[in-house]
């Protein structure tokens, strides 16, 4: 049965944000369909699909991470996005750009 309507994207290295390989999930943000999802990856990942092997979500600034020890960002760049990321005005928005 369907889990849900989704958009996947796949950003090749070395341009994507990390500079590595990515594949992102785009869903409907519910429990029951993002864990219907993470079950049904799994059940790929324990079979003989290797490249599923490393599916899992990504854990919170795990992509800026990657992206700074890549060299795709710099200390600057990656202290501008965590301003952004944590803004709460428009004021703070435009002043982390």
């Amino acid at each position: 049965a369907p889990l849900d309507s989704a958009l996947i994207l796949y950003f090749p290295s070395p341009r994507s944000f990390t500079g590595e390989d990515v594949v992102e999930l785009h869903t409907h943000g519910s429990r029951a369909v993002v864990n219907g999802i993470l079950h049904t990856l799994s059940q790929f990942s324990s079979s003989h699909h290797a490249e599923l092997r490393s599916v899992r979500p990504a854990e919170r600034g795990e992509f800026t991470q990657r992206a700074y020890t890549a060299g795709k960002l710099n200390l600057v760049e990656v202290e501008a996005l965590a301003d952004l990321v944590t803004a709460d005005t428009g004021l703070q928005r435009k002043l982390a750009l």
